[in-house]
């Protein structure tokens, strides 16, 4: 289909798709850019609204969100948290083709729309909470990269919940789920994400692929840095919302039909959740099966995920207080002794 709309040119696919160099000492960032983000959701009311003030505190100037008619408050979150619908689709079933054709369609129409000269679009799932190292916004980062680079990898850490609460909605997740594993394929540098694609006026469009793993373009190869930004996903939220959520996406008997199909390579890592859920909650990783495809059928070893990272990058960036997180701990706590939580 990328060839036959000229994206790919056939002649050219034994070139790598990406090639990563290291940001010159002094670098040549363009002058001007805007950074947008957008957001693919379904039923993710618990978390949208973290996830969309931490597009805008990572820098972002607007955050877009293209959702697949969520059967919760999604939308209704994510607008209060000052995102914008730019589109809610229908489908029988988990479809990452249709998602990903209509946010491709998204993000064309609105650079195309903008105005701006270039523009950086940061691509996420709506439990994906990217930041840039030594304690950087994704903005920050942006600002020091040669203008030669349009794409930007990422460190992929999956988090899982060891300690109650598993969350807390408003708050960003990496203050409850310390425990992850890092997913490490893809490109020569073992990205498994390439979430930040630059659109530039005039330039050779960019085309996102499934899962926001890679991309294609007729300039090819395209260029990354060698130093990444990290994402940091989080499935695993409070149990009876996950729990909700996976029954709907991946079991017959709960919700009459599985969105997620077992033939869809998009789904790999939905089934296996919903399957382990229970193994997750209690710790027990010896059973809960791992979706990392450099590791097929394997079982989860998390470790702390300040344990894969430098001190200086464990500094995030939040968009609240110590206190504010505080108060939600001791007000979880006491609910939690009443009873009523």
């Amino acid at each position: 289909m990328l060839r036959r709309v000229g994206v790919r040119n056939r002649a050219t696919t034994t070139t790598p798709w990406v090639v990563a160099q290291d940001n010159p000492p002094s670098p040549d960032p363009v002058n001007e850019f805007r950074l947008f983000a957008i957001i693919g959701a379904w039923m993710e009311q618990d978390v949208i609204a973290a996830t969309v003030a931490n597009a805008f505190t990572q820098g972002c100037d607007r955050v877009l969100l293209v959702d697949n008619e969520s059967p919760d408050h999604t939308v209704r979150e994510a607008i209060r948290a000052g995102a914008e619908l730019a589109e809610s689709f229908h489908t029988e079933h988990y479809d990452e083709v249709v998602r990903l054709d209509i946010m491709n369609r998204v993000v064309h129409d609105v650079s195309v729309d903008d105005g701006s000269e270039h523009i950086w679009w940061l691509w996420l799932d709506a439990d994906e909470f990217p930041h840039a190292a030594r304690g950087a916004t994704i903005r920050e980062y942006l600002e020091r990269v040669d203008r030669r680079f349009r794409i930007v990898g990422a460190r992929f850490i999956n988090h899982f919940p060891s300690a109650e609460p598993a969350y807390i909605s408003g708050f960003h997740p990496l203050d409850f789920q310390a425990l992850c594993e890092e997913h490490r394929f893809g490109c020569r540098l073992r990205h498994r994400k390439h979430p930040l694609q630059r659109f530039d006026r005039g330039g050779t469009p960019i085309v996102c692929d499934r899962g926001f793993h890679r991309a294609s373009s007729r300039e090819r190869p395209l260029l990354e840095p060698t130093e990444a930004v990290y994402l940091h996903h989080f499935p695993y939220r409070d149990p009876p919302v996950t729990r909700a959520r996976l029954a709907m996406l991946c079991d017959v008997e709960a919700s009459g039909t599985a969105r997620a199909r077992a033939d869809d390579d998009a789904a790999d890592g939905m089934i296996p959740r919903f399957q382990t859920l229970d193994a997750v909650y209690r710790g027990d990783w010896g059973n809960v099966r791992n979706y990392r495809p450099e590791t097929p059928h394997s079982t989860a070893q998390p470790i702390p995920w300040t344990s894969l990272a430098p001190r200086e990058d464990q500094r995030v960036k939040r968009w609240y207080t110590d206190e504010d997180l505080a108060d939600a701990f001791e007000a979880f706590r006491l609910r939690d002794n009443t009873g009523s939580a």
